[in-house]
């Protein structure tokens, strides 16, 4: 259970500030809502980068190396986030938010692959991300306009999990040679990087203005936590059922279902209607990634370095579609930003069918067992 362990800790420590940062940055440092999406933009431009390069290096120089870099330097820049909310500033503030955003990438795709060769099921694996997610915003939420305390208290958690991955056993680690731009790689899982990349950044768009939409509409910051929370809670459980399905199978029902959540988030008007459309988003969200993630890392070798591709694209919706999404709210609001990422989920979902049929594996579809034992 440490790996299990690990991925809870670090998710809940790394993802519990997300409910209080754009509050933080609109609030105690007065950037604007386009200023709010560039910032996002950046955090998510160095996740990219280091997904990329550190996914890739745990396959060549192996994986307990990355992994202990990555949550070293992810805890200690949690710290200096807090005291640069004490006497930082908006530049402080924002630059210690991306140096988190690079440190955070360095380790998944290690932690992933490590996991993965020790014959975890991939979706109980990923439920403990979403675990770690809940409990992390619901905590968080309780610290109210307490900000400085929150990410101490993060940072702590992260040292923790830190702790436990100093124990773990790598035993012979069987190291590859992969290159710098693996062309071929991402080519052979082309429909899920591409689907994944329309339709997260139609969600990014969405997310980087998400708890200013839950305030419009009657939340307090305990309450944006509270409404996280049934989202990620939600997705724990639903990943625990989801290793028997086809990964194909989940990507599809993923993506469609998001056009339909996005959909229902316009159709509210008080922050308590919300709280539907976040069960139904972790249900499409929990197909979707443990569909994705299974698809690329059941058919490569290469585990760690498809899984930091994956995160990598996840990033780049993240450079994109917060920024987007930022001028988005202020030029048509929130509902309307919402409505376009809803289009753009299902132009993912058809974007990935016909990728299947090209590739001639749009039977798998009609699969409900998983391709892995």
């Amino acid at each position: 259970m440490k790996p299990e362990a690990i991925q809870f800790l670090s998710n809940t420590g790394l993802f519990g500030p997300v409910i209080i940062v754009p509050v933080i940055l609109a609030d105690e440092l007065h950037a604007s809502e386009a200023l709010i999406g560039v910032l996002a933009g950046l955090f998510a431009s160095a996740g990219f980068l280091s997904s990329y390069l550190f996914g890739r290096a745990s396959d060549v120089y192996g994986r307990r190396l990355i992994l202990l870099a990555g949550l070293g330097l992810t805890a200690a820049a949690t710290v200096a986030q807090g005291f640069s909310i004490i006497v930082g500033g908006l530049p402080v503030f924002a630059a210690v938010r991306v140096l988190i955003g690079f440190s955070s990438g360095m380790f998944p795709a290690a932690l992933l692959a490590y996991a993965y060769d020790a014959k975890s099921k991939m979706g109980k694996f990923s439920s403990w991300s979403a675990a770690g997610w809940g409990v992390g915003n619901l905590t968080v939420g309780l610290f109210g306009a307490m900000y400085e305390f929150a990410y101490f208290y993060c940072a702590a958690i992260l040292m923790v999990s830190f702790v436990i991955a100093l124990t773990l056993k790598f035993g012979n680690e069987v190291r590859m040679e992969v290159p710098l731009f693996p062309v071929a790689i991402i080519k052979r899982n082309a429909p899920v990087y591409s689907a994944m990349l329309i339709r997260h950044t139609g969600a990014s768009m969405i997310w980087v203005t998400y708890p200013l939409f839950l305030q419009s509409i009657g939340a307090d910051v305990v309450w944006v936590g509270i409404i996280y929370a049934v989202n990620a809670f939600g997705q724990f459980f639903i990943m625990m059922f989801l290793d028997r399905y086809d990964p194909a199978m989940l990507v599809a029902v993923g993506l469609g279902s998001s056009a339909v959540t996005f959909f229902t988030f316009m159709l509210a008007d008080n922050y308590w209607q919300i709280v539907p459309s976040q069960v139904l988003l972790a249900a499409s969200w929990a197909c979707l990634y443990v569909g994705s993630l299974r698809y690329v890392m059941d058919r490569n070798r290469e585990k760690a370095t498809v899984s930091g591709i994956l995160s990598s694209v996840l990033n780049v919706s993240g450079i994109v579609g917060p920024v987007l999404g930022g001028f988005a709210a202020v030029a048509i609001g929130f509902k309307g930003t919402i409505g376009i990422a809803s289009v753009m989920a299902a132009v993912a979902f058809c974007i990935f069918l016909y990728e299947l049929r090209a590739s001639g594996e749009f039977y798998r579809l009609g699969r409900l067992t998983r391709g892995r034992a």
